[in-house]
């Protein structure tokens, strides 16, 4: 997946998709947090940081070395890391899963606005996509990036996503309330990578005097 200089990506593939479980056992997803922290460190090795330490915040999300952001993710098969220095990315949001419809009862609860219609055209015009996985990923980098500048987790129909199917990549907007600095609009890529799904949005750094 393309990503700017000075942001690196590193993943890795391990057993096959099992049965679909909402709620993945706690020993299987201890392994795939581990997984994912040592993609982590692998990335930030490659960005000249070497030996840290990733603990995990108070909301649930990686604490990054002084100098770096980044985001993690795991599912059963895969698990994946993006990583950038500060004056390259504000924020990261990444976001694997496995390439298959999520359930009707699942989807309903993440789809908002045209979103429904949006993704009835996509399924007739690329039936291969399964495209509510598609949605709930680029909803799950969306937030990763949204929670550092915000400290908050928000509902899924908090986000409006445009999905363009031929670029790879998309549009979203968040719509909760936030303060003045926290983006409201992202622009990320997705992928199917053999039986995975992978998206991404990386927030640009803010320089000083723009903006």
């Amino acid at each position: 997946m393309q990503v700017p200089p000075g942001v690196v990506v590193a993943a890795t593939a391990g057993t096959a998709p099992g049965p679909f479980r909402a709620r993945p056992t706690s020993a299987g997803r201890s392994a795939e947090s581990r997984s994912a922290r040592d993609c982590a460190r692998a990335a930030l090795a490659m960005l000249g940081q070497r030996s840290a330490d990733i603990p995990t915040g108070e909301g649930g999300q990686p604490v990054w070395p002084t100098g770096f952001v980044g985001s993690l993710s795991h599912c059963t098969g895969f698990t994946v890391a993006a990583v950038g220095h500060v004056g390259v990315a504000s924020a990261i949001g990444i976001d694997v899963e496995v390439h298959r419809p999520i359930r009707p009862a699942v989807a309903a609860t993440i789809v908002c606005g045209s979103e429904a219609s949006m993704l009835a055209r996509l399924a007739a015009s690329h039936p291969t996509v399964a495209w509510s996985a598609v949605l709930w990923s680029v909803k799950e980098s969306v937030f990763k990036a949204w929670y550092p500048h915000t400290g908050r987790w928000v509902d899924y129909t908090a986000c409006e996503v445009v999905i363009h199917p031929d670029r790879g990549s998309f549009d979203a907007r968040v719509v909760a309330p936030a303060g003045p600095t926290a983006p409201r609009t992202f622009a990320g890529r997705w992928s199917v990578v053999g039986t995975h799904l992978c998206s991404v949005v990386i927030v640009p750094a803010v320089r000083e005097g723009v903006g």
